[in-house]
C-alpha cells in the first residue's frame, strides 16, 4: 500500500505460516486443541495403513465430536469431512468399519444419531454410484451388442436381397442358411461370392 508516511504505522502488516500438514507433529497441528487441527492428524494417515488410520480417527473424531465451545455447524462439517476423506481416500471395504468409529465417539445421542445419518447419507451414495456404475456398464454393453446385432441382420438382409435378384426365387433352406450365419466376416464372404457365382451352389455355403 502506498501511503502517507505518517499514515503507515496504521497499517497492519501479516505474515504467512508455512505448515506442512504431511510432515508436522501432532503437537504442532493439536497445540491450540482446536478441533480442525485434529482433523488435519487424519489427513496426514489417509493413506496409511488400517490400523493407523484407525488410531487417528478414534483420537480426532474423539476431539472433534467432544470440543468445548465448538458449533454444532462446525462440528458437523469436520465430521462430514471425515466422511468424505473416508470414501474418497481409503479402500472400500474399511468403509463401514471406519464410519463406525467415528459415531462410537460421541457421549451423546443426538450427536450420535447425527453422526450415523451422515454414514447413512455416504452409504447411500457409495450404492448410487455402484449403481450407477453398473447402468452405465450394462447401457454401454447392451449398445454395443444392440449395433451388433443390427450390422448382422443388414448384412444379412443384403446378402438375402443380392442372392433373391440373381436368382430368384431362392430356395427356403438358403434363406435358413443365411439367418444362421452370425459372423459378420462370413457374411462379407458369402456376399462377394454371391456377385460372381453362376449358381447357388457355386457359393461354399458348408465353410466356417
Amino acid at each position: 500500500m502506498e501511503v502517507p508516511s505518517e499514515l503507515a504505522r496504521f497499517v497492519p502488516t501479516f505474515d504467512t505460516l508455512l505448515l506442512d500438514v504431511r510432515t508436522a507433529s501432532i503437537s504442532d497441528l493439536t497445540g491450540s486443541n482446536h478441533p480442525f487441527g485434529w482433523l488435519l492428524t487424519v489427513m496426514q494417515q489417509e493413506t496409511a495403513s488400517h490400523q493407523a488410520i484407525r488410531e487417528a480417527l478414534i483420537e480426532a473424531s474423539s476431539h472433534i465430536i467432544n470440543a468445548e465451545g465448538t458449533g454444532a455447524g462446525l462440528r458437523e462439517q469436520l465430521i462430514f469431512y471425515l466422511y468424505l476423506l473416508i470414501l474418497h481416500r481409503r479402500p472400500r471395504e474399511e468403509g463401514d468399519v471406519l464410519t463406525s468409529l467415528i459415531s462410537e465417539r460421541s457421549p451423546d445421542i443426538s450427536q450420535r444419531e447425527e453422526a450415523q445419518a451422515m454414514a447413512q447419507t455416504m452409504a447411500e451414495y457409495l450404492i448410487q454410484q455402484g449403481e450407477a456404475r453398473g447402468e452405465a456398464r450394462g447401457k454401454k454393453i447392451g449398445e454395443a451388442r444392440g449395433e451388433a446385432r443390427g450390422i448382422t441382420r443388414a448384412k444379412r438382409e443384403a446378402l438375402q436381397k443380392l442372392l433373391a435378384v440373381r436368382f430368384d426365387p431362392i430356395p427356403e433352406s438358403v434363406v435358413q442358411r443365411i439367418s444362421s450365419v452370425r459372423s459378420l466376416a462370413r457374411l462379407d464372404a458369402l456376399f462377394e461370392q454371391a456377385l460372381t457365382a453362376e449358381t447357388l451352389n457355386d457359393i461354399d455355403w458348408e465353410r466356417r
